[in-house]
């Protein structure tokens, strides 16, 4: 059983062993989180080359090395070598550091959701690792849901946090505040206005609380 978790990665460190086309789509989705990226791989694909080149990532062009895992907060093992995917796998337990390892569940600590990003409002799902291919469908679903004006309701919301927060002290008060927000239906009409306006109709569902 796994337990969800979002964790921050800017500016920390993380492995990816792998320099193929699984590789590339872990390195994009670890350099949208702001991760400090280190490639540890033979060859790299023509967009994992530019990543270096811009210096988006560091890469190394050679097989795996203990070494490689110095400082590194997290291991993907992004190649289908069974023998560097279980030495990967063995030398991070070794050192306590969580591993990740692409298609082989009983080489995971962790695994990798299926998300939705919409600016600050993300979504994952995952099958527990039992099938991606389900995950990735329940996903295009998930997409036609969660839309940019969900996103611009998350990003609004979070822009009157500690003012919600100042004027009611008592945190049931502050959840209640933010509960008639969302029960304003604010999914549908956030639409049919803009940014200004929608502050302006929050706060007053907030004043209207005292």
């Amino acid at each position: 059983m796994f337990y969800p978790l979002f964790i921050d990665l800017r500016a920390r460190h993380v492995l990816v062993v792998g320099g193929g086309d699984v590789a590339e789509r872990k390195v994009d989705s670890l350099i949208q989180a702001e991760a400090s990226v280190t490639v540890v791989a033979p060859d790299l694909t023509p967009r994992l080359q530019k990543l270096q080149e811009s210096g988006a990532i560091r890469a190394i062009r050679r097989k795996f090395d203990e070494a490689d895992m110095e400082d590194a907060l997290l291991v993907i093992s992004a190649t289908d070598d069974p023998d560097t995917q279980n030495r990967v796998a063995a030398v991070a337990r070794a050192r306590k550091i969580l591993v990740n390892t692409v298609d082989q569940p009983k080489l995971c600590d962790f695994i990798v959701p299926a998300i939705v990003r919409r600016g600050d409002l993300v979504a994952a799902l995952s099958t527990s690792g039992k099938s991606p291919v389900l995950a990735a469908t329940l996903k295009a679903k998930m997409e036609a849901i969660i839309t940019d004006d969900a996103a611009r309701a998350a990003r609004l919301l979070g822009e009157i946090r500690t003012e919600v927060h100042t004027r009611f002290q008592d945190p049931d008060r502050s959840r209640k505040a933010f509960e008639r927000v969302v029960e304003s239906g604010i999914l549908e009409w956030i639409a049919e206005v803009d940014d200004s306006a929608a502050l302006s109709k929050i706060r007053s569902i907030v004043e209207g609380l005292e």
